[in-house]
């Protein structure tokens, strides 16, 4: 069996979580509990880093700013929070981002927002890059103009992946993907509205969070899942016949590989 990474490190940092959980008590916000541990780690001699920032940039511009709760002995990525309910999904990519980000390989989930104190730990391993691509489904729509399109969107979408690999977020993915399709000027709308018919009667619109491509391919981004999920491909198909538009993608900057797949209205 693998012996536990930072095993005494990680043990200490338990138990400075606990001490300021059972005095501080239960109720308090995310910063009530940072300032306690300011005060623990300091005092048992843990050396820590609070705040601590850091730019992702794509083609020198800056995408998005991130700051850590702690980094401990430069080892130990520590994300706290206070939810009266059990973690979160967003809470567990948030952590995976961070630890991307920082290069580090240990990080500890912490929520001081029960009446005990939970903590997840959580191991990171940088995945060699991988692409799955399948069009097969669009082959008999595509026209030269669109095909032209898919190029130079399939195009960008591998330079991101190419360049910042996988483990990070969606909505981390998507702000890069959509930096480089302003880079590369291919137009993008967001927000789009979409008229839902039922019955022959536009009931509501409503406004798509998936990106609307020269007006022409609609696309979906996901971010560490396993695959592309019939769901996904779903939605995709909603859009387009709603849009009237005959194709579209589907992208996962998944687990283990990026995965692109073509997805034709119906």
């Amino acid at each position: 069996m693998r012996e536990l990474l930072y095993k005494e490190l990680t043990y200490a940092i338990r138990q400075c979580v606990f001490d300021v959980h059972n005095e501080v008590g239960v109720g308090y916000d995310e910063e009530t509990y940072h300032q306690g541990l300011i005060r623990k780690f300091g005092k048992e001699g843990i050396g820590f880093s609070s705040k601590e920032k850091i730019k992702l940039l794509h083609r020198g511009i800056l995408v998005r700013e991130f700051a850590l709760d702690f980094l401990l002995e430069d080892k130990v990525i520590l994300a706290l929070k206070s939810l009266p309910c059990d973690f979160l999904q967003v809470n567990y990519v948030q952590l995976f981002t961070e630890l991307k980000l920082w290069k580090k390989h240990l990080g500890l989930l912490v929520n001081f927002g029960l009446p005990k104190v939970k903590i997840q730990r959580r191991i990171y391993d940088d995945k060699p890059f991988a692409v799955e691509e399948n069009y097969d489904h669009i082959k008999g729509r595509m026209t030269e103009d669109k095909r032209q399109i898919l190029k130079k969107v399939r195009d960008a979408i591998l330079f991101v992946g190419e360049s910042h690999g996988l483990g990070l977020g969606k909505s981390v993915v998507r702000q890069l993907v959509e930096a480089e399709l302003a880079y590369q000027q291919i137009q993008n709308d967001n927000d789009v509205p979409v008229p839902v018919d039922y019955l022959g009667e536009i009931i509501r619109t409503y406004k798509m969070r998936h990106l609307l491509l020269e007006k022409r391919l609609v696309c979906g981004i996901t971010a560490l899942q396993d695959a592309i999920t019939y769901h996904d491909v779903s939605k995709i198909k909603s859009y387009l016949r709603a849009l009237k538009l005959q194709v579209g993608l589907a992208v996962n900057f998944g687990k283990s590989k990026l995965e692109i797949k073509g997805v034709c209205g119906d």
